[in-house]
């Protein structure tokens, strides 16, 4: 029994079933509060994440600023609402309410851990988000979305896109940056890195019989002891085999006529 199955025997009945629905209905309505009231900063203040308030005794931090809307137009964010929800159901029908739920926590446990770096930087949840797409692309990774509706794109492929800017973004960032983008994908190693090692580790195994297979059958399997030809080079002769070895049907025909001669 694996670690995870242990902790999940143990501490399953505390996982939140849904949970990802969850997280949308809070969005929504945090939307919905910044729309009426018209003023985004009075709300999102009291709902960033940042190690020095959370330290001080606002410890719902690390909750709220999970229910921070995505940073899209209007046209853009029930789409992206209705994609999370899709990705973040689909993980927990795939997983149980329990890893998923779990993964969800690493994640905001890696950003806790970041703020404890730079304790007056505040982070949202855009990463976190992140993360749940790598795990989806890497659980279902030829699901298709429709990009602007239209393109279909492979989640694998989006996902690599989507990895590559990080990347980019991590470079060009300052360092606290960097922290957090870290500890809110930690999350997707812990997870996945070991299957993705074995994975490759595969593969390699793979290839390497697939070469030795190919040297293989590009070694000739009869040779001629006396001209040196090859069922690879004269596919055409026949080989036959004496004590000596093999001799191929030319060699084999000119000994006849050799032997024949000298009886003559």
């Amino acid at each position: 029994m694996s670690l995870l199955d242990k902790m999940e025997k143990r501490f399953g009945f505390l996982a939140v079933q849904n949970l990802t629905l969850y997280l949308v209905a809070g969005q929504v309505l945090t939307f919905a509060m910044m729309a009426l009231r018209n003023d985004e900063f009075a709300i999102l203040r009291h709902m960033v994440f940042y190690f020095d308030a959370f330290a001080s005794g606002e410890v719902w931090r690390v909750v709220s600023f999970l229910l921070i809307p995505p940073r899209v137009s209007w046209f853009w964010i029930a789409f992206a609402w209705i994609v999370f929800y899709l990705m973040g159901t689909s993980l927990e029908g795939k997983w149980g309410a329990f890893r998923y739920n779990l993964y969800l926590l690493t994640a905001v446990v890696g950003v806790v851990i970041a703020g404890a770096f730079f304790p007056t930087v505040a982070v949202t949840n855009q990463y976190i988000a992140y993360s749940v797409t790598f795990g989806f692309a890497y659980l279902f990774p030829n699901f298709e979305l429709r990009l602007f509706f239209i393109l279909p794109v492979k989640m694998k492929w989006l996902a690599l896109a989507i990895g590559g800017l990080l990347l980019l973004q991590a470079m060009a960032s300052p360092l606290p940056i960097r922290f957090f983008i870290v500890g809110s994908l930690i999350n997707f190693p812990l997870f996945f890195g070991l299957d993705i090692f074995r994975s490759l580790k595969a593969r390699k195994r793979v290839a390497e019989m697939k070469e030795a297979k190919r040297k293989f059958e590009e070694q000739p399997f009869h040779v001629c002891v006396k001209c040196g030809a090859t069922d690879l080079s004269a596919p055409e002769r026949d080989f036959r085999y004496d004590g000596d070895g093999a001799l191929c049907s030319v060699c084999l025909e000119e000994g006849d006529e050799d032997e024949a001669s000298s009886k003559g």
